[in-house]
């Protein structure tokens, strides 16, 4: 599939509008925090970004340290536990060598390895925590953690900042390991990046294997959609436990309210993550199979509930197989 506006600037301007993401219910992970005994500090956020979602929505730069740091030790714990799974099953199967003996020690360098990373990682965080850009909806500027050489501009929290209406997007494939695969992605950055603001410049990991631009085009709309502040934030389960704290989105929906359309006080998080992912998947489903080139823009979906019914009773609840799936996680790979 290709996109018209492939390999140039994308339009500030929506089309697909079904936006959509998961999002897990965080309450049971700060609820039961495993073996992750700095678990308090992975939700520390300097400027509040994280905790506000209805006004910022920040974005790390794909070839920024931290996601090395960050996956890197997670991707050699994973090793490791598959090396225990085949130590397992080799030893069901018959061998030729006597006296071979169950090779314990790999047990005990991933164990150990994986709980290290699990309470180092926290550590890394604090003292050098990764380079972000944040999209200001309530002021429509766009900052980032790290200095930009040349700017001028201080948003509140004392960062350089620009307005929005400077910051463009492009798609291009890039190169994703060392095996030579590539993938989509888009580059965010200043439009005047390449002689004045080459900091700005921000590849975006949309997903691990992009090969579609659709991808891209998808985040570009969701971004658009966001900076967006004369509008109501989109009816996602990012966004519900804060709408009322966006003046514009509030205001809807008291208005909806009144024209015999309330919204639900909780409808997305009595939704199970699994159920959410199947959403996503029908809308993404959707989207491909659409003609991009004379598509034109579609209604948003400001009613939900009228579409999917949620089914509460596939929510994870704090019971002993959520804490065992989670100990896995944090013993298998060292993800807190």
């Amino acid at each position: 599939m290709s996109l018209p506006y492939l390999g140039g600037k994308l339009p500030k301007k929506t089309k697909f509008n079904h936006f959509f993401d998961s999002d897990t219910d965080s309450s049971l992970r700060d609820k039961f925090h495993g073996l992750c005994l700095l678990y308090p500090w992975l939700l520390e956020d300097k400027f509040g970004f994280t905790q506000n979602p209805q006004r910022f929505m920040t974005q790390s730069c794909g070839d920024d340290p931290w996601r090395i740091l960050f996956f890197g030790p997670l991707f050699l714990g994973a090793f490791g536990s598959l090396l225990i799974v085949i130590s397992i099953f080799s030893q069901l199967l018959p061998s030729d060598i006597e006296g071979e003996t169950f090779p314990w020690w790999i047990w005990y360098t991933t164990i150990i390895w994986n709980i290290s990373v699990l309470n180092l990682l926290p550590i890394f965080k604090r003292i050098a925590p990764p380079n972000l850009a944040y999209f200001d909806r309530k002021t429509r500027k766009v900052g980032y953690t790290f200095d930009i050489p040349g700017c001028t501009e201080r948003d509140e929290f004392g960062n350089c900042c620009f307005p929005w209406r400077e910051i463009e997007c492009n798609v291009a494939k890039i190169t994703t390991s060392q095996h030579g695969a590539q993938a989509y992605a888009p580059f965010i950055s200043h439009e005047h990046s390449f002689f004045q603001y080459k900091n700005t410049e921000m590849t975006i990991v949309v997903t691990e294997n992009a090969q579609d631009p659709i991808y891209c085009l998808l985040f570009w709309e969701e971004l658009v959609r966001f900076m967006d502040n004369k509008k109501p934030l989109p009816d996602v389960p990012r966004y519900e436990a804060v709408r009322h704290l966006d003046p514009v989105t509030a205001e809807y929906d008291v208005a909806q309210a009144k024209a015999g359309n309330p919204r639900p006080e909780v409808y997305w998080r009595d939704m199970s993550f699994e159920q959410q992912e199947e959403i996503y998947k029908e809308l993404l489903e959707e989207c491909f199979e659409l003609d991009w080139f004379n598509l034109e823009p579609r209604d948003e979906i400001t009613a939900p509930w009228q579409r999917w019914t949620p089914k509460p009773e596939l929510k994870d609840t704090l019971n002993w197989k959520y804490k065992a799936k989670r100990l896995a996680w944090q013993l298998g790979c060292g993800f807190p």
